[in-house]
């Protein structure tokens, strides 16, 4: 018996639960009180973009026992935004029929990792997440 595959819906991922592992949320939630984030969404966006600068795969597999937030506010109630987000993370992936359980993967393997790279870097510098992220923007692949 073989298994349908539904492409990914804009209404779908919206309604979407996402979590990340239970360390890389309570990181979320640290970086979220340190940085003057008002919502869990800005410091998970940031973590995500993080992650999608880096051309690798990310590789670890995520048990994602971590708070939720809904796509439509982790990426965005508009569309557009919505559909951009995908984009960028499909391409990422380099497949074009992902699932939605595997697109939850794998933004919650981004989640993680972008996490964990903004550590990194916030461990290197004494400037806070503001110069962190200039740096980061500043940065030419």
């Amino acid at each position: 018996m073989s298994t349908v595959r539904y492409p990914l819906q804009l209404g779908d991922i919206a309604r979407a639960d996402f979590r990340t592992s239970l360390p890389a949320d309570h990181e979320n939630s640290r970086f979220q009180r340190e940085w003057g984030f008002t919502f869990r969404y800005q410091p998970a966006r940031l973590a995500i973009s993080v992650s999608l600068s880096d051309p690798s795969t990310p590789t670890a597999h995520i048990e994602a026992y971590g708070k939720p937030i809904k796509g439509d506010t982790l990426f965005g109630q508009d569309e557009s935004d919505l559909a951009a987000w995908i984009a960028l993370i499909v391409e990422h992936a380099g497949v074009d029929d992902l699932s939605r359980r595997e697109f939850q993967d794998l933004v919650a393997q981004h989640w993680s990792r972008g996490l964990e790279i903004l550590e990194r870097k916030l461990d290197r510098t004494d400037q806070g997440i503001v110069a962190v992220v200039e740096k980061l923007l500043s940065t030419h692949p």
